[in-house]
């Protein structure tokens, strides 16, 4: 099967260089845990991390925060049913191709302990997204590295309270994980969470709603593709897990697996 994906989206690639395909927009990298040990799909090792970050710079790729994308000209809604109301926009779009912003899910400490150095050296800016009630247990991020590494520019955001399947919860519970975990993280580090993360990517028309009530700019969902038109509320990402060669990588970046990671999502039936 990885094979498989391997050569179709091979074939995306080389066709798209064949044509002079653009990647437009600026695509949202997704991470999660970080570090030498782990063995499931979403942890990328420190050496393939170091390498990625390296090809990254290597390339003349710049970080950006998400307020930049989520305040970027909105198209055409891909969903008329989600009754969003359109962020500020700003009169700038990326041309080269080579902006990006990177993301990392849960709040695990390895972000600190491998990631966070990695990103110094390169310059890059990150946003991690908190699960508001897991700081501090083992594995998982503290105060005191949460706000060092605010000190010296990574951004946070939410990931609720407790990390449930948004779509299985009452609209009341969908509030409390989405509007409190923002309250509380403020109340606690007393600096913006201005954006939002669903966990699992997972999100219906009311998580989408409480998003907005809740004040934030906007929302990472786990939708692939690039960040050109769509909702500020339901931005996109890409992901990247521990199987990804350096080429594989550069092939995300180009786009070339999102086809084939929108067939996936629709057959499991996720957004």
């Amino acid at each position: 099967m990885r094979l498989l994906r391997s050569s179709l989206s091979s074939v995306f690639y080389y066709g798209g260089c064949a044509v002079g395909k653009k990647n437009q927009g600026i695509r949202i990298l997704c991470y999660h845990n970080v570090n030498h040990h782990d063995k499931n799909y979403t942890t990328v090792s420190v050496s393939d991390f170091k390498t990625q970050m390296e090809f990254l710079s290597g390339e003349g790729y710049q970080t950006v925060s998400l307020d930049v994308i989520a305040r970027r000209p909105q198209g055409r809604r891909s969903n008329p049913d989600l009754e969003i109301a359109s962020l500020p926009s700003v009169a700038r779009n990326d041309d080269s191709g080579k902006t990006i912003a990177i993301t990392f899910d849960d709040g695990w400490h390895d972000n600190y302990e491998h990631a966070f150095p990695i990103l110094k050296q390169y310059g890059f800016q990150a946003t991690i997204f908190l699960v508001a009630d897991r700081i501090g247990d083992s594995g998982y991020l503290n105060e005191e590295e949460i706000l060092q590494m605010h000190h010296l520019g990574i951004e946070f955001g939410s990931h609720t309270l407790s990390h449930p399947d948004l779509t299985s919860l009452s609209e009341e519970g969908q509030w409390n994980e989405i509007f409190n975990s923002r309250k509380k993280l403020e109340d606690r580090f007393h600096f913006n969470i201005d954006f939002f993360c669903y966990p699992f990517g997972l999100y219906n028309q009311t998580s989408v709603r409480m998003v907005q009530k809740a004040g934030y700019l906007g929302a990472c969902s786990n939708t692939p593709g690039s960040n050109l038109n769509g909702e500020a509320a339901l931005l996109k990402r890409t992901e990247i897990s521990k199987d990804d060669t350096i080429f594989d990588f550069e092939k995300k970046l180009a786009g070339a697996y999102d086809l084939l990671h929108q067939g996936l999502h629709w057959l499991r039936g996720k957004p």
